[in-house]
């Protein structure tokens, strides 16, 4: 584990400029740090596009339209921002997210994708795109960008806005999260996305 966390938070960049780039939902208190993220992808030409969940607001995501304002603030086009439909409008998590993104980029037949989430996400957040796309896209191409740094000491809420500690305490939550969901088989065993990685590698 501590070998793909290492992997995941330093990973390389494409070899070619990537599709897309997907936000993944933040709550107010950590979206800065996805923005700041795409829209240096987006502004140095690492992507073409800037991927965010046209959810509206619900489960501590502040919405479609709000995350385009502010994308707008910071100087992106509203026509290289793409809103993906979730699969459901009841809730919003990581898996609702990865499961949307995956089955939007397999119908555009899109091979390449950057991850973005904060960096107590992060992992977490390549994992469950990656255990997906095993399952439906095996060929995609899934890389990551790690969210600008947030004061690790400050109280954030986080997991659909109904938890609240530093960041730095979100770190072990994530990573208990990640067993737990792997005992439930939401996501791929450890090896398994190491494994893809190592495979994404050889055939870039």
């Amino acid at each position: 584990m501590i070998e793909l966390l290492i992997r995941t938070l330093c990973d390389n960049r494409p070899p070619e400029i990537a599709d897309g780039a997907y936000l993944f939902g933040q709550t107010v208190d950590n979206q800065q740090s996805v923005f700041e993220a795409g829209a240096d992808l987006l502004h140095h030409g690492l992507t073409n596009k800037l991927l965010i969940s046209a959810a509206g607001t619900i489960s501590g995501y502040p919405g479609l339209a709000a995350w385009e304002r502010d994308l707008v603030a910071l100087g992106i086009n509203a026509t290289d921002i793409i809103a993906i439909e979730p699969t459901t409008d009841t809730i919003l998590h990581t898996l609702i997210e990865a499961e949307s993104l995956v089955r939007y980029l397999k119908a555009k037949n899109w091979k390449t994708v950057v991850v973005v989430s904060a960096p107590f996400h992060q992992l977490r957040c390549f994992m469950t795109v990656v255990s997906v796309a095993l399952k439906e896209m095996p060929n995609l191409r899934i890389y990551n960008q790690v969210g600008t740094t947030l004061p690790w000491s400050e109280t954030v809420a986080h997991s659909q806005g109904t938890l609240q500690l530093k960041r730095s305490d979100l770190i072990e939550s994530e990573l208990r999260r990640i067993d737990t969901y792997q005992q439930k088989g939401d996501l791929a065993e450890t090896q398994a996305v190491f494994d893809y990685l190592i495979q994404r590698d050889r055939e870039s």
